[in-house]
């Protein structure tokens, strides 16, 4: 069986959760934050510009 990740998978793999943790931190990013973290942001508004969603249903669905 060929194993392989999807393209969004590959996608995320240019953006260094490390160094990304980092520069959270470092802008204090998070400070007020309640719900979503930054990581979590950014990887549901990459998701909703590949996607093209419209809707927040869309981004939901997805």
């Amino acid at each position: 069986m060929i194993k392989g990740s999807s393209l969004f998978s590959q996608l995320l793999q240019h953006f260094p959760r490390t160094e990304f943790a980092q520069l959270v931190a470092k802008h204090k990013a998070e400070r007020c934050s309640k719900g979503f973290t930054c990581w979590t942001q950014l990887v549901s508004m990459l998701f909703c510009h590949m996607a093209h969603a419209d809707s927040l249903r869309e981004i939901c669905g997805g």
